[in-house]
């Protein structure tokens, strides 16, 4: 809530800089892209990394942190989804954000009309889903309702940027890294760690996640240094300013 909401300000801000009476200038469009292609590829960046990793490795943080009891259950499935769900949720915040801090007035309603109807969906899902797949069908529903907003919020973005927006440039570098990556802990979770043995097993699945990881994170800082540069030096300009 607070991430979106200051997203929502920062937003506003970008949008109001250097606007004239007349509409917003193409310098003021132009650093409005900017920030929101920035905002976007960090979220994916970070999500992604929470996919590739997160599913193969929740039963193993769960098993260490209570045991058995509670990893043999659905609760390694659900935690499973929810890394997913996760970079859902983030989009989500981050596009609704841009819309509501540049949309006009007729904008806003038709878009809280549109919020409306995808709650009403979402209500229906959820009867569906919770009877067939309890918690995890809690978590699907929840997806679905955040797809739906994003997708209408993408629209919106599109038509605010006059199609000059290209949502392909939110993939950060090393992308196809961790997809790799995903699936190579996936199949070391399946092949090598035996719940019936598993400190003994645990080792290698840890080796080989630790392995990807910094594959993937080198990948990552070779394509996008400038963009993660730019973010400390921001969090630095910010940190003075306080």
């Amino acid at each position: 809530m607070f991430c979106a909401l200051y997203l929502d300000l920062y937003f506003s801000e970008r949008a109001n800089d250097g606007s004239s009476p007349t509409g917003q200038s193409p310098q003021n469009i132009s650093n409005l892209e900017s920030s929101l292609l920035g905002a976007l590829k960090l979220i994916m960046l970070i999500g992604l990394v929470v996919i590739s990793f997160g599913p193969s490795y929740s039963y193993t943080l769960l098993n260490l942190l209570y045991g058995g009891r509670y990893s043999d259950g659905e609760a390694t499935a659900v935690l499973r989804y929810y890394c997913v769900y996760i970079i859902c949720l983030a989009m989500n915040g981050t596009s609704e954000a841009f819309l509501h801090s540049v949309a006009n007035e007729n904008q806003l309603k038709q878009s809280n009309d549109m919020l409306l109807l995808f709650s009403a969906i979402y209500i229906v899902l959820n009867v569906f889903f919770i009877k067939s797949a309890g918690a995890v069908g809690l978590i699907a529903a929840n997806s679905v309702n955040m797809l739906l907003r994003i997708t209408y919020s993408a629209v919106f973005i599109k038509d605010y940027f006059k199609g000059s927006f290209s949502f392909r440039r939110c993939l950060p570098a090393g992308w196809g890294v961790l997809l790799i990556s995903g699936v190579t802990t996936a199949f070391s979770e399946r092949m090598f760690l035996n719940r019936n043995r598993f400190k003994k097993t645990l080792p290698v699945h840890m080796a080989i996640g630790v392995m990807c990881l910094v594959l993937s994170l080198t990948e990552i800082y070779r394509g996008e240094k400038q963009f993660l540069l730019s973010i400390v030096k921001s969090f630095k300009g910010n940190d003075k300013h306080a």
